[in-house]
């Protein structure tokens, strides 16, 4: 199966937000630097959230729903 970017985090700590809105949806992720097309441990810096190809729809929703109960217009 292939990986498909849904978000890219500032910093490990959104994306560690990102990764448990979507675990709670039942959708794993990967993060991966954004820095590099190698991946590679996560460090400091921005992270790209990864989902199979499968989930996209899936996951899209989830961030738009956790997106619109926090009354902010980011994602959507």
């Amino acid at each position: 199966m292939s990986e498909v970017t849904i978000a890219v985090a500032a910093d490990i700590t959104e994306a560690d937000e990102i990764r448990l809105l979507l675990a709670e949806a039942g959708i794993a992720c990967v993060l991966q630097p954004a820095e590099t097309a190698l991946g590679g441990p996560v460090g400091d810096g921005p992270c790209r959230v990864l989902v199979e190809a499968t989930a996209v729809e899936a996951a899209i929703d989830a961030l738009r729903d956790a997106d619109d109960d926090s009354g902010d217009d980011g994602l959507g």
